[in-house]
């Protein structure tokens, strides 16, 4: 199995200890041993932390892996043969801006859906293209791997740089892949082992085929429904036990459209979207860049005392944190090793699913290998859902567009054609303040 050069671009997130997790696992395996991982990061306190204690783990638990940092783009690039990028333009300072302004004028703000996710795009994208730009230059061979948000944003502007060699995850996925565990009785922890086929645009997709070691999911499922437990337990407690209200709802759909959501999590934005604006405009609610600036302090605080006391150990934090690493180091695996193995990820769709233009960058379940993302056509979206796919698909081509060109009009576009924007003079007003706490950020669209 061949040893690889691995850049991590945003290596200094707190994200790595998932990576860290699945890469150590692949190594005692065998399969990425004597790898080299090379961490870039904004912020290079945060990359060399997270270095020293991969380091430090490897040494310890007598790991095949190597972890250093690079302060610079170019130098973590060279000889690489694959570019990780999970990077957050802005920090999640930013992302508490994208999903509170919206919601002082009573619109959404999330980072991947509406307006919220449009500014994320129009922050990433230009970072994206000087990433792009340097991989042609340093290491035009390498397979980028993205893991920024929004992905098929993001995805759909690196290729149009030139850079076909590129493939976009996410683990959305892993919100039906949880919820089909819980109505079968497993750990969520086996939730790798679900086959989900899912089509449409990231964070928009429906579970077109479902299969557990060769069951036809789907078969079974009216019979599974009609001994479950559905009385969710909570909102949302995503890897818990027992299902949560958004699991719930999501069965819902599927009573009425004979198929699952396939990012369970994300269909509330826009199938239950008053019941979303109540709970985020509900006294004392959390966002969820709140909660992620207080997991990232759990984890440097645990980081640190491992490097404290001696103890460094590459695991996986929580379920959460394991899938998110298996799908991009498992992805990258596949790649390396051409293990030709089924993950859902985001290219571009040449067909596969036929309600979309070819052109279109499309999440699908994919054969990964040796030549990249394979997709496996999933036929045609059921009518009733095409029209709310189609939306999603403008506005995230909208959003590329407009973050390309730095053309206004352009982002007022891909707002009013996503689903949950629909006033003009609500969405001028987001748009503008949005343009103002972001400027800094956004050097397109000001001249100087």
């Amino acid at each position: 199995m061949p040893s690889v050069r691995i850049a991590v671009i945003g290596g200094g997130s707190p994200y790595m200890t998932s990576m860290f997790a699945s890469l150590a696992r692949f190594a005692r395996q065998g399969s990425l041993k004597d790898s080299t991982i090379v961490l870039h990061d904004r912020v290079p306190e945060n990359a060399r932390l997270m270095g020293a204690w991969g380091e430090a783990a490897a040494r310890r638990e007598g790991l095949p892996l190597r972890f250093v940092t690079a302060d610079s783009l170019p130098s973590a690039l060279d000889g690489a043969d694959f570019v990780l990028s999970t990077f957050r333009t802005g920090g999640l300072d930013s992302r508490y801006q994208d999903e509170t302004i919206p919601l002082r004028h009573g619109e959404l703000g999330v980072e991947t859906v509406g307006l919220g996710g449009i500014f994320m795009a129009l922050r990433c994208i230009p970072d994206v293209v000087t990433l792009t730009q340097a991989v042609r230059k340093h290491c035009p061979d390498a397979w980028i791997i993205n893991y920024t948000n929004p992905t098929n944003m993001v995805t759909d502007a690196t290729l149009r740089c030139g850079h076909t060699r590129t493939l976009g995850l996410c683990d959305g996925v892993y919100g039906v892949k949880w919820l089909i565990c819980k109505l079968l009785g497993l750990p969520c922890g086996k939730a790798g082992e679900i086959e989900a086929y899912v089509a449409g645009i990231n964070h928009c997709t429906w579970t077109m085929k479902l299969f557990y070691h060769g069951r036809d999911l789907y078969r079974e499922l009216p019979d599974i429904l009609k001994t479950a437990d559905l009385q969710p337990a909570g909102y949302q407690s995503e890897v818990g036990n027992k299902l949560d209200q958004v699991q719930v709802e999501a069965i819902r759909l599927y009573r009425y459209y004979g198929i699952l959501p396939g990012s369970v999590y994300y269909t509330r934005y826009y199938y239950a979207l008053r019941e979303v604006m109540a709970h985020h405009l509900a006294p004392g609610f959390q966002q969820r860049s709140e909660w992620l600036r207080d997991l990232a302090a759990r984890k440097r605080g645990m980081i640190a005392r491992q490097l404290k006391e001696g103890c460094a150990s590459l695991a996986a934090y929580d379920d959460e944190d394991s899938s998110h690493g298996d799908q991009a180091v498992g992805a990258l695996n596949a790649v390396a090793n051409d293990t030709r193995k089924l993950e859902v990820a985001n290219v571009v769709n040449n067909g596969a699913v036929p309600n979309l233009p070819n052109d279109a960058v499309v999440e699908v379940a994919c054969i990964l290998g040796r030549h990249g993302a394979l997709p496996v056509a999933a036929g045609p979206l059921p009518f009733a859902v095409q029209d709310i796919v189609r939306a999603a698909h403008a506005c995230a081509k909208l959003t590329v567009d407009g973050a390309l060109s730095g053309d206004r009009n352009l982002v007022l576009q891909a707002a009013l054609v996503h689903p949950v924007h629909r006033d003009l003079d609500t969405a001028e007003k987001v748009i503008d303040a949005l343009f103002v706490a972001h400027r800094q950020w956004l050097p397109q669209f000001f001249s100087t």
